[in-house]
């Protein structure tokens, strides 16, 4: 199955929305607004590590402890493993898990003592811990935008 990426219109309303939420800490509603617009992505993508029958996101280790590297398009991920230093063989391994799905596939990575998930590494690193994704996708559907 063929994922197609969000366009660059989407990519930019997301970076604003990520740079208004940087911009004021502790803005719930900054923040919501973020979240909500990660949620809509009609995929999240990801560094593909493993084997290709069986592959994982790749994590790595960011001052909060170990975090998965995930974003908003497979464009962006190509470009955040290669400076997370790997190689291109590496980096052309791209992971694109449809949503919902996605939440909880990386929810369950939290038992393997992954803190979080963080977006769209260098440019943005937005983050949040992963046992917040499920109550986040919960309060997302649950609720309107603020």
């Amino acid at each position: 199955m063929s994922l197609i990426d969000p366009t660059p219109e989407t990519v930019a309303t997301l970076d604003a929305l990520s740079d208004a939420a940087r911009a004021r800490p502790g803005d719930f509603a900054a923040m919501d607004a973020l979240w909500r617009a990660v949620y809509a992505l009609p995929h999240w993508s990801f560094i593909a590590r493993g084997s290709e029958d069986a592959p994982s996101p790749f994590i790595g280790q960011l001052a909060n402890g170990p975090m998965v590297l995930a974003f908003t398009t497979r464009q962006r991920a190509h470009g955040g493993a290669l400076a997370a230093g790997l190689d291109e063989e590496a980096a052309s391994r791209v992971l694109s898990v449809p949503l919902p799905g996605a939440v909880e596939w990386l929810a369950a990575f939290a038992q393997q003592g992954v803190a979080g998930v963080v977006f769209d590494m260098p440019e943005q690193g937005y983050m949040a811990p992963l046992q917040n994704l499920l109550p986040m996708q919960a309060h997302i559907a649950s609720t309107p935008p603020a």
